[in-house]
């Protein structure tokens, strides 16, 4: 709660996954939300998908003024995805996970923030199209109760 006559203002912050989009779309769709970092949330940013690894992905946001951090303690290591029977399974063992290795939160939140004071907000970015189905719904859960002016949107 903020303190009386101290103004509740929110952070925008944007999820968004690369799953079924190719990379100019993927771009576009940063740059007409305004976004200006995006937060690569995978462990490892390598990708199969053309254009998803970091080198080509941080040229092409750079290309369009957008700042690329890759904060690979964020990502939900390859143990549990690769062993997991269930997306749910998969999705218990990040909470668990991030329970144990919390300071990627912090910081997440530490760019999520500066970027709001820049007026252009933070994304998380991460392969899965469904936020539900992937660890930026936890990640975002997580820092929704850090920060509770926080507000996120899924591109």
């Amino acid at each position: 709660m903020p303190a009386i006559g101290v103004p509740f203002v929110t952070m925008r912050v944007y999820t968004l996954g690369y799953q079924q989009i190719n990379l100019d779309d993927y771009v576009d769709a940063l740059v007409e939300a305004g976004v200006g970092i995006v937060l690569d949330v995978r462990q490892t940013a390598w990708s199969y998908k053309e254009g998803f690894s970091k080198s080509r992905l941080q040229a092409a946001l750079k290309s369009v003024s957008i700042d690329y951090v890759h904060i690979p303690s964020a990502g939900n290591p390859s143990s549990n995805r690769r062993t997991a029977k269930s997306t749910a399974e998969c999705l218990r063992r990040y909470r668990t996970y991030l329970r144990h290795n919390s300071d990627c939160v912090d910081e997440l939140l530490s760019h999520i923030k500066k970027a709001a004071k820049s007026g252009r907000p933070a994304c998380l970015t991460c392969y899965e199209k469904k936020p539900s189905d992937c660890h930026r719904s936890i990640l975002i859960e997580a820092l929704e109760i850090v920060e509770p002016r926080l507000r996120p949107a899924h591109l």
